[in-house]
């Protein structure tokens, strides 16, 4: 468990935070650039500079390398502060009643209020901010890049409030201690097949944000996101009065008040997805995404493929030995099961395959899905209704090519995508 939260908030940190302070090692003066900048935490500076580095040297594509991985971090980082400062997820009553965590977020005693226009433009700063991140790493396309980085000192500005203290100090998470219980070094060479597995991400990310923004959820919204932001003006804040009702006292079954709204909410939340399409050109923008994900993957394994080096590797080929993490093995077995089963959900995206459904022999033409949407009702999909629409005969997607992959991935095929994207 401890190995599998490491490599994810490695993982978390390479694509938004991914630089730092430390090492006198440079590559490139994008390297220096980068570390003398992001150990700081200060995003919008090192993005100022590298792309005056960039500019000044349109073939540097060590720098253009660093401006994309720079902006990928500006744009969580902008996500970031902007869920801080409307308390999202500092709590979530129901996790708690569940037994888990109540605690998802570091808690912001004095949230704003948040509206549902308000939460739909974080969104679209976002994936506005991510496109800009992705097209910037396009530019690095196939040429020889590389940048030398240590991880462990790197901090984040993740709550906006300008100071940068250990609070921030993101690298000492996923680092180990030395004897005195400071980070030690942790090294990772990144180039020129890591951007575009950094774009893989960003395009994941951006059909996810695009498949909420496509949609209308102002049913959820008011009926059950005040379990998500405490101070969301919704349709129940309103009947309540916002900032009234502080959930003490009990019910008439003798529950806690507060802990009998946070199960209603989330009850309400589930109820009420049945969204809507209501920017159709957006939906359809979401298997663009989809699709250029699975051809970045090819991408990115046929440059591996190609590197000499094996330094330090963030995504080590079968010949390479350097690699960071090295609880996860990558072998050609493995890469080549993974392209194969992507293969397949690329062509499930375009219709030529089915999607199978637990219900039906029949499979859902996934194609039909984004170019004649319907509502998307999460219940009525999970249970069969939702998906009589797009039912079609035809070829259905086996489990074949899964059930393989787990084979070879040694059942921990879900670390290995996480990892590979």
């Amino acid at each position: 468990m401890r190995s599998l939260f490491k490599m994810a908030a490695v993982m978390l940190m390479t694509a938004a935070f991914g630089w730092s302070a430390a090492p006198a090692k440079a590559d490139s003066a994008a390297s220096a650039l980068f570390q003398s900048y992001l150990g700081k935490g200060r995003i919008s500076e090192a993005d100022e500079q590298m792309l005056a580095l960039a500019t000044k040297a349109s073939g540097n594509a060590d720098a253009r390398l660093g401006l994309g991985m720079v902006r990928t971090a500006r744009a969580l980082e902008h996500l970031s502060q902007a869920l801080y400062k409307y308390g999202f997820a500092s709590e979530i009553p129901a996790m708690r009643l569940l037994g888990l965590s109540g605690t998802v977020f570091s808690t912001n005693p004095d949230p704003q209020p948040v509206t549902y226009q308000d939460f739909r433009g974080i969104l679209t700063t976002f994936a506005a901010d991510l496109d800009k991140a992705d097209q910037t790493l396009a530019e690095v396309g196939d040429i020889e890049a590389k940048l030398t980085v240590d991880l462990s000192v790197t901090r984040f500005d993740w709550n906006g409030d300008g100071i940068i203290d250990e609070r921030d100090h993101i690298g000492a998470a996923i680092s180990d201690l030395d004897d005195s219980g400071k980070p030690r070094p942790f090294v990772v060479a990144f180039d020129t097949a890591d951007a575009k597995w950094l774009r893989g991400y960003c395009n994941i990310l951006m059909a996810l944000t695009k498949t909420l923004l496509s949609h209308d959820m102002s049913r959820s919204w008011d009926a059950g996101f005040g379990s998500l932001f405490p101070r969301a003006v919704t349709g129940l804040a309103t009947a309540n009065g916002v900032g009234v009702d502080d959930g003490s006292g009990v019910t008439l079954f003798g529950t806690s008040k507060r802990d009998a709204e946070a199960i209603a909410d989330l009850i309400s939340l589930v109820h009420t997805i049945d969204w809507p399409v209501a920017d159709q050109a957006m939906w359809l923008e979401v298997r663009g995404h989809l699709k250029r994900v699975i051809r970045l993957n090819h991408e990115t394994w046929a440059l591996i493929a190609r590197e000499t080096d094996d330094d330090h590797e963030w995504l080590p080929g079968p010949r390479q030995k350097s690699g960071v993490l090295p609880s996860l093995d990558v072998t050609q077995e493995r890469i080549d099961s993974w392209l194969a089963l992507l293969g397949q959900v690329d062509q499930v995206l375009d219709g030529k395959l089915l999607m199978p459904h637990w219900r039906f022999t029949k499979g859902v033409n996934l194609a039909r899905v984004f170019e004649q949407p319907g509502n998307f009702d999460l219940m009525l999909w999970i249970t069969g209704p939702g998906a009589l629409p797009f039912l079609d005969n035809g070829k259905v997607m086996d489990a074949e090519a899964w059930s393989q992959a787990t084979r070879l991935f040694g059942g921990d095929v879900a670390s290995y995508a996480f990892y590979f994207n």
